[in-house]
């Protein structure tokens, strides 16, 4: 008989709720044995000023804003590897550009995800770049593998 979640998909971006979905992930990795993948997703158009947008000079400054974020977010999740190590859980770390419902949808049909644990709210305000918001909601509509939303 196969695992029941051999592949968990813990959409992060270090908010306290995306923090009790990956205490939560690790604890169910273990109990079933599964991998877990660290996914964070970074969407600049939600912090390119109105009205610059096609300038070359806000494109390298939403560049660079890009690098540094995408750059933190790896660091970051190199030590929840790091941290979790003697664990034995298998844990890959993801950080992927664009639309966040898009992009986390495709990386579970894609990677063969059989289980989403994620947060009912992300971050918000000036940190909405590595937000999840309400998209826990429409991926718990639109994912075709069981959702847990944690509060």
């Amino acid at each position: 008989m196969s695992k029941p979640y051999s592949n968990i998909l813990v959409p992060y971006d270090g908010s306290k709720y995306s923090q009790k979905a990956l205490k939560m992930a690790f604890e169910m990795a273990s109990a079933f044995d599964s991998s877990l993948n660290l996914v964070n997703v970074i969407d600049v158009s939600s912090v390119s000023p109105p009205g610059k947008i096609h300038s070359k000079e806000s494109k390298k400054t939403l560049e660079e804003i890009k690098n540094s974020v995408k750059t933190s977010v790896e660091l970051y999740l190199q030590k929840i590897q790091k941290d979790h190590g003697d664990s034995g859980v298998m844990v890959k770390g993801f950080v992927l550009e664009g639309d966040v419902t898009g992009k986390l949808l495709k990386f579970i049909q894609d990677h063969n995800i059989d289980l989403v644990i994620i947060g009912s709210k992300g971050l918000s305000g000036v940190s909405k770049i590595m937000s999840l918001g309400s998209i826990s909601r429409k991926i718990s509509e639109l994912a075709n593998c069981p959702v847990v939303i944690v509060r």
